[in-house]
């Protein structure tokens, strides 16, 4: 079914299309698949039965009469929607904030011992495989165990297994409730549940049976808190953030009632097939499900960036053995069952990426590297101490101090740090651990001086089933200026960002036209079967559409081009004069932060100096006035260049038509023109909408937000 596996596997683009596709193969005049491809976020588990009937009903009726003998639902999703907002919005979400506050507080997620080490940048490769069936005397038996759920049978089995092949006593699982919390909701279709975090102690060395019940009170405790929504947990519980693992659980157990067997639409005779699309989003995920004849079915989903599949069967056949001693020997403790694991292998460092060893808690208890590192980061942000876990940017730091530190970083030890990934987990601790991580893998200085900087970098992880964004550099040339837009963003959209080649260093670009070629090359080769969503504020904007135009010729679908207050191209027949370049650097970087340009670095100013006393007196001034850090002159003077090349390439760029929609952002400023201005550089329409703030003040906070609310639709195809 490998025609099924191709069409699951291409994302939805939620801002072009419905969250629906259905497709029809014809092998033989009585044998065809029917796939009913869904996003999850408008259908879950529990509607497929639901579906299921609504098709069979109107297979069965006449053309003219499908679903007219229903009537419309009393409660339609938008009522929930709202009722849940408002809910939470009183006492019950904030009591529901605390628990999970007081639950997951320092906890770590658990991870097993993996055939390799976990990847930087995770491609999601994943199997799944039917991993064990209980027959029915032994399922009806663990049934009776516990007067409530299969999942919390099945949770303490998990918990014990766990305990023994992790060598730990905090054990962390993932799980799905239906979010179904009112009656009149189980006849609705749509998405409802919500992930919740069941953390279970083993200390002690309990019995199966004392597990069982420490499990319950876990499992209950959690359906108590079940309505936050996931991403409203991890945002209190502020974890470190990655693109490589999921920040508070890498095991999930799912449960469902029962899987979908064969059924009829007419007279045809339907049976459901197993369509494997070759991802994993976690570590490791076990489905449960029961069968007509009562048996019990679990499906493992595992990552085989990690993991190989004997390990995987050994761990299945020492969860089938704590099921079986569950039964048969309630009383048996933790320790004693009788396991073939934990197979030896790689530690998977449950709380950081790429098997980094995180420093002790204490900076002072730091290797000298990370003493260098600690005092460095505290000289970026002008102070004289901070906590290890807070965040660099909620300290003050904007995306200059992360990239002079990162280049200090480099220049005082060699180490070349990843700035997006910095941007992803921005504490002194993840820092730390990254250069601790950088110095232990080194690479030869032959290997080193042919490696070559990816252009695009996450910039905030993501669901993998959803089609990134990616966010193109403006005249900074780095992406890092959109961090606090990605996080204002909906939960759930993997961001990228795209930076100019040779932004630290070598050779750079020479015209619009070769950073488009590069920057389509690099976007497919980031997400090679699309479709293609494209941001980009101010010059980026710009720098956006060209590359929508070679992704065009290319024949790649791209489904959104965003411009964020991006003004009409100048087109002019040369370069402006490098002198007044480089006093817009200066006045761009003070606009950023929102501070008034000093006059150290008017024209009047420049004027009779040659270039190097130009850099000199600007760079200067921007020390003095604090907007860059002191000890930044070589990184002042790259950016310098960078920002001359980029403006100055832009100002003669003619664009090419594109032939899609534009939607263009404005700032509430900007001239209404501007509409009709980028009208004739596109043959689809080009669709205005208006935010708070000017140019500058609509990327930073309180503005931001309303951006981020107003892209967020765009990308969700919502009316904005």
């Amino acid at each position: 079914h490998e025609h099924v596996a191709r069409a699951a596997r291409q994302p939805f683009d939620l801002g072009a299309a419905a969250p629906l596709r259905a497709r029809l193969w014809r092998f033989a005049p009585d044998d065809h698949v029917f796939a009913l491809i869904l996003h999850h976020a408008v259908v879950d588990d529990w509607s497929i039965p639901l579906l299921i009937g609504e098709l069979s009903r109107d297979y069965a009726a006449p053309p003219d009469a499908c679903g007219t003998d229903r009537p419309a639902p009393h409660v339609q999703y938008t009522d929930y929607a709202a009722w849940q907002r408002d809910r939470l919005a009183g006492p019950v979400g904030e009591q529901q904030a605390q628990y999970w506050e007081r639950h997951l507080a320092q906890a770590v997620p658990t991870a097993l011992p993996a055939d390799r080490p976990r990847p930087r940048k995770p491609t999601w490769a994943g199997e799944t495989i039917t991993g064990l069936t209980v027959p029915p005397p032994l399922a009806e038996k663990l049934t009776r165990l516990h007067d409530g759920p299969l999942l919390t049978v099945l949770a303490t089995a998990l918990n014990a297994l766990l305990s023994r092949w992790a060598e730990s006593t905090d054990i962390t699982i993932g799980t799905v409730f239906s979010g179904r919390i009112r009656p009149e909701l189980e006849s609705l279709l749509g998405f409802f549940p919500n992930t919740v975090v069941l953390r279970t102690s083993t200390a002690g060395d309990p019995p199966l049976g004392t597990l069982l019940e420490r499990t319950a009170d876990v499992v209950s405790d959690a359906h108590r808190h079940q309505e936050l929504p996931f991403d409203q947990v991890v945002a209190r519980r502020r974890p470190a953030r990655s693109g490589a693992r999921n920040p508070l659980f890498q095991v999930a157990l799912v449960t469902s009632e029962a899987d979908v067997e064969e059924f009829t639409l007419g007279a045809l005779r339907v049976q459901p097939c197993d369509v494997p699309l070759g991802t994993s989003r976690f570590d490791l995920t076990l489905s449960a499900a029961r069968t007509s004849e009562g048996a019990l079915v679990l499906h493992a989903e595992y990552s085989t960036e990690l993991f190989d599949r004997s390990r995987i069967d050994t761990l299945l056949a020492d969860l089938r053995t704590v099921l079986e001693s569950m039964v048969t020997a309630p009383g048996t403790p933790v320790s004693a069952l009788a396991l073939r694991g934990p197979v030896p292998g790689v530690p998977l460092a449950a709380a950081q990426d790429d098997s980094e060893p995180l420093p002790a808690a204490a900076p002072g208890s730091w290797s000298p590297l990370g003493q260098l590192v600690t005092e460095l980061w505290c000289e970026r942000l002008g102070l004289a101490h901070v906590p290890a876990d807070d965040d660099f940017f909620t300290l003050g730091g904007g995306s200059l101090q992360a990239a002079a530190l990162v280049v200090e970083i480099r220049e005082r030890t060699g180490l070349a740090l990843d700035l997006g990934e910095f941007l992803t987990r921005p504490t002194l601790t993840a820092l730390v651990a990254a250069a601790e991580n950088a110095l232990a893998t080194r690479p030869d200085a032959a290997a080193a001086a042919t490696e070559q900087p990816d252009l695009v970098v996450p910039l905030l992880p993501g669901d993998p089933g959803q089609a990134p964004v990616f966010f193109f550099h403006a005249s900074s040339g780095s992406s890092l200026a959109y961090a606090a837009l990605c996080r204002e963003l909906p939960a759930g959209i993997p961001c990228y960002g795209v930076s100019v080649p040779g932004l630290d260093e070598g050779e750079l670009p020479r015209s619009v036209d070769e950073m488009a070629n590069a920057y389509a090359d690099a976007v497919r080769k980031a997400a090679p079967e699309g479709p293609y969503r494209l941001v980009g504020w101010s010059v980026g904007g710009g720098l956006a559409h060209a590359t929508a135009v070679r992704l065009r010729e290319q024949g790649a679908q791209v489904t959104l081009l965003a411009m964020l207050d991006t003004q009409k191209p100048t087109v002019l027949d040369e370069a402006p004069d490098a002198a007044l370049l480089r006093g817009m650097f200066a006045e761009n970087l003070a606009l950023t932060a929102g501070v008034d340009p000093p006059a150290e670095w008017s024209l009047d100013q420049l004027a009779g100096l040659d270039e190097t006393a130009q850099a000199d007196r600007i760079i200067g001034a921007l020390v003095d006035t604090g907007l860059v850090p002191p000890g930044s002159a070589t990184l002042m003077r790259r950016r310098m260049e960078v920002f001359r090349v980029i403006i100055s390439t832009a100002a003669v760029w003619r664009p090419e038509q594109y032939d899609g929609r534009i939607d263009l952002v404005l700032a509430e400023a900007s001239p209404e023109s501007t509409l009709t201005d980028w009208a004739a550089w596109t043959s689809g329409p080009v669709i205005g909408h208006r935010v708070p703030g000017d140019h500058y003040g609509m990327m930073r906070p309180p503005q931001v937000a309303e951006l981020g609310r107003t892209l967020g639709a765009l990308l969700n195809g919502e009316p904005t």
